[in-house]
């Protein structure tokens, strides 16, 4: 998992409350439900059912802020893999927005 998401999930979390969930928009009947140990797209239609899970975030092997975290990505529907990337974007999207400007990450001045 990218750095930068994970991150500004972990803030959203902290910041808003857990657990998070929305509509996709995009993608009709699917919603997102991010907690600390799990996250899931799922199809509202369906009872909920999963369609893609991320879980067991390791992050005890961390190096810093900046490392990617290794995780679980479980595809529950034949065609889950066609909308990893729009769910994810949708992710970091909404979570822009409802965190407000300045909340990514921002450019590092040298020390002199």
């Amino acid at each position: 998992m990218d750095a930068k998401r994970y991150n500004r999930v972990r803030l959203a979390l902290s910041r808003l409350g857990a657990p998070l969930r929305w509509q996709i928009a995009t993608l009709r009947g699917l919603d997102i439900y991010l907690d600390a140990d799990v996250w899931i797209c799922g199809d509202r239609t369906l009872n909920d059912f999963p369609v893609i899970a991320w879980t067991a975030f390791d992050t005890r092997s961390r190096q810093g802020l900046h490392s990617s975290i290794e995780c679980t990505m479980s595809f529950y529907h034949a065609h889950a893999g066609m909308i990893v990337d729009t769910v994810l974007e949708n992710v970091d999207s909404v979570l822009e927005d409802r965190l407000g400007p300045g909340s990514g990450a921002s450019p590092v001045s040298p020390l002199r």
